[in-house]
C-alpha cells in the first residue's frame, strides 16, 4: 500500500524552510512577524495550559531595539500605546505558540487585560489595548472577539507603555 502525501503548499513554508500556520500567513500579510520568545525574568512561565486553555503571563512591548516606554497623557501618544499594545499582541502569540505548537490550534480568544501606564488624568485606555484586540480579530476574525478589560496603572514592569495579559481557548 502506497501511502499518499498531501503537497505543501509554497504558502505554508518560511523564508526559514520552516512550515507556518495560516495565521503567521496573515502576520506576513500584514507586514509583521513573531519576535524572538523572551524568557521570563523571575521564577514563573510566559504561559501555562490547563485543559483547552491557556493562560499567557502579561508581557510589553518589544520593538528590535528594545522595549517601547513611556506614561500615556505625559510622553506617549494615544497611536503610540495602541502601537505598543500591537507589539505586546506579538508577544503573546510568540508565548502561546511556545505553549501549543502552531496559533492555528487557537479556536477562540478569551479575555484580554490590558494594564495601560499612564498619567492620574489620561482615560483613553481602551482606544490603547485596542491594539491588541484588533489584531487578535484580524488574524481569527470572530474567534478573535473577546472580553476585555482595561485600566490604567502607576508603573509597569521595566517602565512598558502597557502590559498585556491574555486567556485563549485552543483545540489538539
Amino acid at each position: 500500500m502506497t501511502r499518499q502525501h498531501r503537497p505543501v503548499t509554497l504558502s505554508l513554508i518560511s523564508r526559514r524552510g520552516r512550515a507556518v500556520s495560516k495565521v503567521e500567513d496573515k502576520l506576513a500579510e500584514l507586514g509583521l512577524e513573531l519576535p524572538e520568545p523572551v524568557p521570563p525574568t523571575g521564577s514563573y512561565l510566559v504561559g501555562y495550559r490547563s485543559g483547552n486553555l491557556v493562560f499567557t503571563s502579561a508581557v510589553g512591548p518589544r520593538s528590535a531595539d528594545g522595549n517601547i516606554t513611556g506614561v500615556l497623557g505625559a510622553d506617549c501618544t494615544v497611536e503610540q500605546g495602541y502601537e505598543a499594545a500591537r507589539r505586546t499582541c506579538l508577544r503573546i502569540l510568540t508565548n502561546v505558540k511556545s505553549i501549543v505548537g502552531d496559533l492555528d490550534r487557537v479556536s477562540h480568544v478569551v479575555k484580554v487585560f490590558g494594564m495601560v501606564q499612564a498619567t492620574a488624568d489620561f482615560n483613553e485606555y481602551g482606544q490603547v489595548v485596542n491594539g491588541c484586540s484588533d489584531l487578535l480579530v484580524e488574524l481569527y476574525g470572530e474567534a478573535g472577539k473577546h472580553a476585555r478589560s482595561s485600566m490604567g496603572v502607576a508603573h509597569n514592569p521595566f517602565d512598558g507603555a502597557v502590559s498585556i495579559d491574555a486567556v485563549f481557548e485552543v483545540r489538539d
